[in-house]
């Protein structure tokens, strides 16, 4: 049984929650007319594009195109979950989140599976300090000169060499057991169900509201794989999660910047010096979502890696995730190891001090990047920096336009002798240009009749007052046609709607994205003159829903016409002439 929250209580949450106090009390906002503004929070710039509208309860930036709900506005800048977002807004106007259930696997029982990796959790934790059975793992911590005040700290538990030992606690029905299978607990194969984790020290890995949503396992003695992590889940996507990231976040702010290694321990023995701003990718290169999620925490990040090739290799893997997200302002930096050495024994062996001036003299990513590309190609020769030009070419490509990486093509034609113009020529449009335009059209510009009647309707829901005669719609056979009739059964299903309660109701649609793009395009027009071309554009639909349906009639074989529907044709068509006619007596007076 799966479990989603009603959208009657989505669009209620919508009207108690005012956007514009939740985003000024992150982003300081002031007023431009009816609307307020602020420099944009997803992308560096001078001069404010970012908007917010209190009529529609809507949010957009004219830079970089990011805009939506203050449900959005929580997700993409505070980086939560769906859920989690609602269940944060809901908690702040004193709303309780309820839940339907329904056999649809849908969110998937997230709140019991939250709930049973507490359980679990909490079991494992009493094993390795309460338990005989765990000595070699309490061995395994002391040599590593990890406290166990520290692996309390980090919640360090520990998974019984058994089959069975989860799967007898917590698995005592048929049920019981799914759970646990969709928790990524336990495994089934040839009709048996067994512990997934076991003769493990078990390191929790938590969403950033401190819920336990997964695990890596470290073996403790023989066997393999050496750590072992849950697999995927509705509570745990690896490429979105830092291991440590939550605890850490205090010391990140504190220091203005986070440092990521590669090893749970690395990240407990750092803390354990004092070097609290250290978070770990589970087992996996970082990802966009991962670099995305630290640059909005702070602007320096710095990689540590093995000084070998594997870590080259890892940290180009990293430097190919990093450019997309990079604006100016950011700083990413590299710092690579000693062979045979990690953070957890590196700073142990020279101090947290020693350390931390290791981390201050990382390599720049820049630097990084014409090390390793000049090591493939000869600039003393003329086809050696062509070659050398392509290929920091393809790594430029994928900066967004800005300061850096303007000095990133200066600093090429520094060392290649080509002139800048020259390298932009070759290049295709910067990230800003391949996304949403700056200057976006406006309603009336560059959209096709249903469009700008979708454009007009989604910006100003109270429109669809003016939109009679149109339940023929659909025999239109215009693109936009399935997405116009669900707006207006949308809108005529909950007098009131917002602009962010339509686009919400979109969420799950395959028509979010264009939805919000309707609700961003810029509109000039006043409340008046807003209505009026709705009008006029009402008007011109029930022309071609008109012209569509006789053309159909006409279709239709000589011996299937009816006298009736030819009688109602003709009186539509006599009606659209006496409209269309009064339209523009109305325009001359005007």
């Amino acid at each position: 049984m799966a479990s989603r929250i009603p959208n009657d209580f989505i669009q209620e949450l919508l009207s108690r929650v005012d956007i514009v106090s939740v985003i000024n009390s992150q982003v300081p906002l002031t007023q431009a007319g009816r609307d307020y503004k602020a420099c944009c929070p997803f992308h560096t710039e001078k001069t404010p594009s970012f908007y917010v509208s209190p009529a529609k309860q809507f949010y957009h930036c004219f830079g970089c195109g990011a805009s939506g709900s203050v449900i959005q506005f929580m997700m993409n800048y505070g980086n939560y979950q769906f859920l989690d977002a609602v269940e944060e807004l809901a908690a702040s106007v004193g709303m309780e989140v309820p839940r339907e259930y329904t056999h649809a696997p849908q969110h998937g029982e997230f709140t019991q599976l939250i709930e049973l990796m507490g359980r679990v959790n909490s079991m494992y934790q009493n094993q390795l300090f309460k338990n005989s059975r765990s000595a070699e793992a309490r061995k395994y911590l002391k040599d590593r000169g990890i406290t166990q005040k520290a692996a309390r700290d980090f919640g360090l538990g520990y998974a019984p060499d058994e089959w069975d030992f989860v799967l007898k606690k917590f698995g005592g029905s048929e049920t019981d057991q799914q759970m646990l299978e969709k928790a990524g607990l336990v495994a089934r194969k040839d009709n048996r169900t067994y512990d997934r984790f076991r003769g493990r020290l078990m390191f929790p890995i938590e969403d950033r509201r401190g819920r336990v949503i997964a695990f890596g396992g470290r073996v403790v003695g023989s066997g393999e794989p050496k750590y072992l992590n849950s697999p995927e889940t509705i509570l745990f996507k690896k490429g979105n999660e830092l291991f440590g990231f939550r605890k850490a976040l205090p010391a990140i702010k504190n220091e203005e910047k986070v440092l990521v290694v590669e090893g749970y321990t690395d990240v407990l023995g750092l803390a354990q010096y004092g070097i609290g701003n250290a978070v770990a990718t589970l087992g996996t290169a970082a990802t966009p979502v991962h670099i995305k999620q630290l640059l909005r925490t702070t602007s320096h990040v710095v990689f540590c890696f093995d000084g070998d090739e594997a870590g080259v290799r890892a940290a180009w893997r990293t430097v190919g995730a990093t450019l997309p997200q990079m604006e100016d302002g950011h700083l990413v930096s590299f710092v690579f190891l000693p062979e045979g050495q990690d953070p957890d024994s590196m700073v142990r062996e020279e101090g947290a001090e020693s350390f931390r001036e290791r981390m201050q003299k990382g390599e720049p990513i820049t630097d990084f990047i014409f090390r390793v590309l000049l090591k493939k190609s000869d600039i003393s020769r003329t086809d050696g920096r062509a070659k050398f030009a392509m290929e920091f070419g393809k790594v430029i490509e994928k900066l967004r336009g800005g300061f850096f990486r303007d000095m990133m093509l200066s600093e090429l034609s520094k060392r290649t002798g080509l002139s800048e113009r020259a390298i932009r020529n070759t290049l295709g449009p910067v990230e800003s240009e391949r996304g949403v335009s700056r200057a976006l059209p406006t309603a009336n510009q560059s959209l096709s009749l249903t469009g700008n009647f979708i454009c007009m309707i989604v910006q100003n829901p109270q429109l669809v007052n003016f939109a009679k005669g149109l339940d023929e719609v659909a025999v239109l056979t215009d693109p936009n046609i399935n997405l116009l009739t669900q707006v207006l059964r949308y809108i005529r299903s909950e007098p009131g709607l917002t602009t962010a309660g339509l686009v919400e109701k979109f969420r799950s649609s395959d028509y979010f994205n264009q939805i919000r793009h309707y609700a961003s395009i810029k509109s000039d027009s006043s409340n008046d003159s807003q209505e009026q071309e709705f009008q006029g554009a009402v008007l011109k639909l029930r022309e071609r829903i008109t012209a569509q349906r006789n053309k159909n009639l006409l279709s239709q074989p000589h011996e299937s016409y009816d006298e009736t529907v030819l009688q109602e044709a003709l009186q539509q068509l006599k009606d659209g002439y006496a409209l269309k006619k009064s339209a523009r007596t109305k325009q001359q007076i005007h």
